[in-house]
């Protein structure tokens, strides 16, 4: 057995357990929000008071950064064979399993459990597993990251070429780097948070409008567009912060990241604080607040939101760190031609 079919089983097997615990963490979450505590064959154990899950949802994006981490990091030194065959693997086990979850929901072959509505066992991890946006932009960075190494194969890995910029105002620049970054998050957790609403509404059966009231009762579906919106424009935003940008000044790349992050966080721990203060809602409302405060609770609570920030933040962190080293490399080499 080659070495890259060895790489192939793994990167299967991984795509595999990534989906099935991104489910049961998406399970455990839900359940904790709405007061109760799910055993791993999905029935209820306890009903408890409900709360902001956390640990549930920390664990859920470090999950999905993890996966990123494997897939570019982890294996920048195997052969190029070898990283076709796992990020290839990888991405096709993940496709095929989302597929499975959406085919086997549409068709009503895994009926969820009354009163729960979770499938039981692995069902039910396959179901939300599926459906979470975590894997969804895992998915599309894996594609990405698979298109990109078949493009290029023998490019060396980039270093940041940045030139000088002309005498401007670098200060006023990175500010406004820095605002762009805010604006940007601000903007992404809303658009998120529109479409989460859309998601969970026709999972219920209903349809929204967009000040999140509920305009029409129709039939249970899986909302298909919404969660390849999401998918993509998490995807889109990973693209802006990073790949886009890796040409700019250092300064201007870390405002940009620092202003995003800070913005993204900030919403974050905003829209925690208040969740405990929220109460059930009267009217036409099917538990998410109407307006803008409901944008800001679901973006929050989405999976894809919390990985964009952790990889930004990681990318960033990597680029810097090679930066610095370059020099000095640099300098070794220069050092080494003279005394030769």
């Amino acid at each position: 057995m080659t070495k890259s079919v060895m790489w192939a089983i793994c990167g299967a097997a991984s795509g595999a357990v990534f989906v099935f615990v991104a489910g049961i963490l998406t399970i455990q979450a839900s359940g904790l929000a709405a007061g109760a505590q799910y055993a791993l064959n999905n029935s209820v154990q306890s009903i408890i008071t409900p709360r902001v899950p956390y640990l549930m949802m920390g664990a859920l994006a470090l999950l999905g950064l993890a996966a990123t981490f494997a897939l570019t990091v982890a294996m920048r030194h195997r052969s190029r064979a070898s990283q076709l065959a796992f990020i290839g693997s990888f991405s096709t086990a993940t496709l095929l399993l989302v597929i499975a979850s959406f085919a086997l929901g549409a068709t009503g072959m895994t009926p969820e459990t009354p009163m729960i509505g979770v499938a039981p066992g692995w069902q039910g991890w396959l179901n939300r597993g599926g459906s979470s946006s975590a894997v969804h932009l895992v998915l599309l960075l894996a594609v990405g990251l698979l298109w990109m190494r078949l493009r290029s194969p023998q490019r060396a890995p980039d270093v940041a070429t940045a030139s000088r910029p002309q005498r401007v105002n670098t200060l006023l620049r990175s500010a406004m780097w820095g605002l762009l970054g805010m604006l940007l998050g601000v903007l992404f957790i809303s658009v998120i948070g529109m479409l989460s609403a859309q998601v969970a509404a026709r999972r219920l059966g209903v349809v929204l409008d967009l000040n999140n009231m509920v305009t029409t009762i129709a039939s249970s579906t899986v909302g298909y567009l919404p969660m390849i919106a999401i998918a993509l424009l998490s995807a889109l935003m990973v693209f802006a912060l990073t790949v886009a940008v890796r040409n700019r000044l250092r300064k201007f790349r870390v405002a940009l990241v620092v202003g995003f992050s800070a913005a993204t966080i900030v919403l974050l721990a905003v829209s925690f604080i208040l969740a405990p203060l929220r109460g059930p809602k009267a009217g036409l409302s099917i538990g998410i607040e109407p307006g803008w405060l409901g944008w800001l609770a679901e973006g929050s609570s989405t999976p894809a939101v919390h990985i964009v920030v952790l990889v930004a933040v990681g990318a960033l962190l990597a680029s810097l760190r090679t930066a610095r080293s370059t020099p000095k490399q640099s300098e070794s080499a220069a050092n080494a031609r003279i005394g030769a």
